[in-house]
């Protein structure tokens, strides 16, 4: 049986791989799609000159919104 990757969405190839784990096309067909990708800046190089205070509380919003909750509270004891 030939699969057509292309024809896939993306999560309908991930789901394929998953359940396929030793199909190596399938995982090749999922990693160049990856990394075709556009990625993503989260701070830029302008930003990363901020006082430090501010480039964190910065870099903490913009990785929530990225990944939202996965990432817990976020609260830290105060020094």
């Amino acid at each position: 049986m030939s699969v057509d990757f292309n024809k896939m969405t993306d999560q309908e190839l991930k789901r394929y791989m998953l359940d396929h784990r030793d199909d190596q096309k399938a995982f090749y067909a999922y990693m160049d799609r990856r990394h075709a990708r556009p990625k993503k800046v989260l701070i830029t190089s302008e930003e990363a000159k901020l006082p430090f205070d501010e480039y964190m509380k910065l870099s903490e919003e913009r990785m929530r919104e990225h990944f939202g909750n996965a990432l817990g509270s976020g609260d830290r004891p105060q020094p």
